[in-house]
Parts: structure tokens; C-alpha cells; sequence
């Protein structure tokens, strides 16, 4: 009895049917060229998309923590003040002061924007003041905030609008609705 014959029939080498064949060399480097050509061509609107979406990102991340902000003012009865501090690009959520007595570290939320984005709030008139003038309301001494009151209402000497940019390529703003009921994210359009 033969070597062939003692090897099972399924172990046996048999030469492609019909001519059938495999891709060669050549041919798989032409297919690694023409795949590197389409992903150069692709990459840099790949990183513009990536960057557009961290922008994106922080932006319905302060609309959410603004939304927070009320709903928690409306539900525990105290005003809540979302400050931002565009120095260190940082924002964040805290009940008013003279309401936390006690419970400062449970009740406050801190963000930092991420490294590529910067924070600008353009200047308001003079911060409110009680009438006695005797405090500033709460709102935190030298940064920006938006204050929720407990009915539901937003200050109207609070910030009007928040800017956020990404370098030179785009920026969003978070401005209040036409209603002044809430706020909303809108393309910042430039002037000139």
C-alpha cells in the first residue's frame, strides 16, 4: 500500500478547480497603495470632524449642567449658580451660599473644558446687589454665573451668553431662548 493511499482523503492536496488562483504580491500592494491614497485624502477632515465634536461635546455639557441647575433650584427650593470661571476654562454648579451652610462638598459640581477649548463671557452690566447692597446675591466674588431661582426663572443680571471656542476653526455660544425660559446652543456667527 502507497503513502497516498494510507492518508486520508481530506488531507490530500488537490489543485484548484477551474483555474481558480490567488492574489499575488503585486497585486496586494497596488490595493495597499490605493487604500493609503484614500486615507491621506480622508484624515484631515477626520481630525476637523474629531475636533468639531469635542466642541460639540462641552457645549451640550454646560446646557445639561444649566438644565440640572433649574430643575434642582426648582425641586429643593434654593437658587443654584452655575459660575464659570474662564481664566482656568473651568464651570460649575452650587447652591447659593447662604442656603449650603454645612453641605458645601455634596452640593457642588466642578468641570474643567477640555484643553483645546476656551470659555469667554462677555461682560454684563454691574452684578446684582441685595437692597441693602450689603451682598452680592450669592453669586461668587470676580466669575461670571448664571443663577437658577426656585421658581424656575433664570437672573436677568446674570450672563446672557457663554462662549466656547476651539482655537480658530469654530465656536458655539449658549445664549438664552427667545421665550428667556431656558437656554440654547447656537453657532457663533462672526460680525465682519
Amino acid at each position: 500500500m502507497s503513502v497516498a493511499a494510507r492518508v486520508p482523503r481530506v488531507f490530500r492536496f488537490r489543485p484548484p478547480a477551474g483555474g481558480r488562483r490567488a492574489f499575488t504580491l503585486v497585486e496586494l500592494i497596488v490595493v495597499m497603495v490605493l487604500l493609503l491614497t484614500v486615507a491621506a485624502m480622508v484624515m484631515p477632515r477626520m481630525a476637523s470632524f474629531f475636533r468639531g465634536r469635542a466642541l460639540s461635546q462641552e457645549a451640550q455639557r454646560m446646557l445639561s449642567l444649566i438644565h440640572y441647575g433649574r430643575a434642582r433650584a426648582v425641586a429643593e427650593g434654593v437658587p443654584v449658580i452655575l459660575w464659570i470661571d474662564p481664566a482656568r476654562s473651568m464651570y460649575g454648579l452650587e447652591l447659593q451660599e447662604s442656603h449650603a451652610a454645612g453641605d458645601e462638598g455634596a452640593r457642588r459640581i466642578v468641570h474643567a473644558a477640555e484643553p483645546t477649548l476656551r470659555l469667554e463671557v462677555p461682560a454684563v452690566g454691574e452684578a446684582p446687589v441685595s437692597e441693602q447692597e450689603d451682598e452680592r446675591l450669592g453669586l461668587p466674588e470676580n466669575l461670571a454665573a448664571i443663577r437658577c431661582n426656585p421658581d424656575g426663572f433664570f437672573d436677568e443680571g446674570g450672563v446672557q451668553r457663554v462662549v466656547i471656542r476651539q482655537g480658530d476653526d469654530g465656536a458655539l455660544e449658549i445664549v438664552p431662548t427667545f421665550n428667556r425660559l431656558g437656554f440654547e446652543i447656537r453657532p457663533l456667527i462672526r460680525n465682519g
